[in-house]
């Protein structure tokens, strides 16, 4: 008995060690000052600040159960190596860090036999398939839903029906600002406001339907959104041990068991098949395609996707397009606020052409202050984690498939070494001796390669005309009740930022301590 006991605990021993050990020796590997059950995006991004002269660290995002499940994450730091990594390399396309999430999704509702769960599959993952040369086919068609995006943002990008789209959404935003912030005199959160107007833009140029005009459907998919985006990212114990247990044992847990998340994001599906329907009620395949929804279902009937490629792709959209794009416009006002000269600037320039500025070389000085909030207010403080698909080099360590690596955005974004005085916000910085936008090839806010955000033409298109619309209609200033310091110090921008826990509503990307400011009506 003592042998088996003895032989059990070796065993254990070295199944510990075998799986905590450190893989990559060369790689410094970087704690954060709290727990790991403590941890949030404020200090990982100050993880990222003082690795920023590291070419590459590691990272923990997993550690439990005695460091039996644990899960490091690998961040390039330097911009030009990234770039090189993620535009050259055939290995870091995966996805399957993810894969277990929509696995979750696609078993549930096959088990409730929700609407069209007979034409689910476990793989038909649109634009996150994963980048694999075992999978031709796979791979091929998430660079073709990619593309199809793409395509179709560049097309619109100045086209003045779509654009005037955009600025429809305007008229029924400062209502709603000057409504809640009750004229200027009350301090709110733009950022529920925004996502609304920002989800009706999205799905416009998903679906071309109105979601104005059908504000049921426009409420509850913004709601699921914020819900999709905080259950895939979040790092919660529960959701990683269930998207772990294999699937023939899931299916024999009650379902009262499964996370919360997974019954109520059925309805994401049930509303995106209905706007679909509703799509197909006035166009049909070999009928001029002018939304994105057209031009898959195109494809699909050519044999070029899987249907649920198709509806996958408009649940990525309504995931990430509308979340990010009202974070980084709330995250511009807040700017302006704690920089009224700048807001002056701005405001004065965009006067004087009486706020006419229909493609972004109409105010170079608007995109500049539009990408210095990229850099200096870096919600999206690093890429999405990218799987190894198989055994690669990168910078001169062997990596083995399944392990995780990104681009550490804001420890480009605040080093000295690609932005002088970084702690210092100056729009001016991107222009050039002509006074013309130039864009720094060191700042990635959308990552770069082939992995980058696919939908970075349609977010900068927002962005620029939302932003140009608002500070015609308002003057953003802070209030008292709710301070937020200016100090252009390193000290003073990390003071700015919630050190709240990745499970806080909101802190899948890096939220500032204070949200709340004033919009006070201008008379126009």
């Amino acid at each position: 008995m003592l042998i088996e006991v003895g032989a059990l605990c070796v065993s254990l021993s070295v199944l510990r060690w075998f799986l905590t050990r450190k893989k990559h020796a060369n790689i410094p590997h970087l704690l954060p000052e709290v727990p790991l059950k403590e941890d949030g995006p404020f200090y990982v991004v100050k993880g990222l600040i003082e690795g920023q002269n590291l070419p590459m660290y590691s990272y923990p995002v997993l550690d439990t159960f005695f460091g039996l499940f644990k899960i490091n994450l690998h961040v390039i730091n330097d911009p030009v190596k990234s770039k090189e990594v993620f535009s050259k390399s055939e290995a870091v396309g995966g996805h399957s860090e993810m894969y277990g999430w929509w696995h979750i999704l696609v078993e549930y509702r096959q088990i409730v036999k929700g609407r069209k769960a007979e034409t689910m599959s476990l793989d038909h993952f649109a634009v996150l398939r994963g980048h694999e040369r075992g999978d031709a086919k796979g791979t091929k068609i998430a660079k073709l839903c990619r593309k199809r995006l793409m395509e179709l943002a560049a097309k619109k990008k100045n086209e003045p029906k779509w654009i005037a789209k955009v600025d429809s959404q305007i008229p029924w935003l400062v209502e709603q600002f000057k409504k809640e912030g009750e004229n200027g005199t009350k301090p709110i959160d733009t950022f529920s406001l925004t996502m609304p107007a920002a989800m009706t833009v999205v799905m416009d140029f998903a679906m071309d339907i109105d979601l104005s005009k059908h504000s049921d459907y426009r409420d509850r998919i913004c709601k699921y959104a914020n819900c999709a985006l905080e259950s895939i990212v979040k790092l919660d114990k529960k959701k990683l041990i269930f998207m772990s247990i294999p699937s023939w044992l899931r299916k024999l847990i009650p379902l009262k068991y499964w996370p919360e998340w997974v019954a109520y994001l059925q309805g994401l599906y049930d509303d995106i098949l209905d706007l679909q329907d509703m799509h197909n009620e006035s166009w049909k395949v070999g009928d001029e395609a002018t939304s994105l929804l057209a031009i898959l279902q195109t494809d699909h009937a050519q044999g070029k996707m899987e249907e649920w490629d198709v509806v996958n792709t408009m649940q990525q959209l309504t995931m990430t397009a509308a979340d990010t794009t009202a974070g980084a416009v709330s995250g511009i006002m807040i700017s302006l606020a704690r920089f009224p000269k700048v807001q002056e600037k701005l405001y004065k320039i965009l006067e004087v052409q009486d706020f006419r500025a229909d493609e972004f070389k109409d105010c170079h000085f608007l995109q500049a202050v539009i990408y210095e909030c990229y850099r200096y207010f870096p919600a999206i403080y690093r890429s999405l984690a990218h799987s190894i698909t198989e055994k690669t080099e990168i910078m001169g360590e062997t990596f083995e498939k399944d392990e995780l690596i990104c681009f550490g955005i804001a420890a480009c974004n605040l080093n000295e070494k690609y932005f002088k005085d970084p702690f210092k916000f100056q729009p001016e910085r991107f222009l050039n001796e002509n006074g013309e936008f130039s864009k720094s090839p060191y700042l990635q806010p959308f990552n770069t390669g082939k992995r980058s955000c696919p939908g970075l033409i349609l977010a900068d298109i927002e962005v620029f005309h939302f932003t140009k619309h608002l500070i015609k209609h308002f003057e953003f200033k802070l209030h008292k009740d709710h301070p937020m310091p200016v100090v252009e110090t390193e000290e003073g921008w990390l003071n700015f930022w919630s050190r709240k826990c990745h499970d806080t509503p909101k802190h899948h990307h890096l939220q500032p301590k204070e949200r709340k400011f004033l919009l006070v009506p201008r008379l126009n």
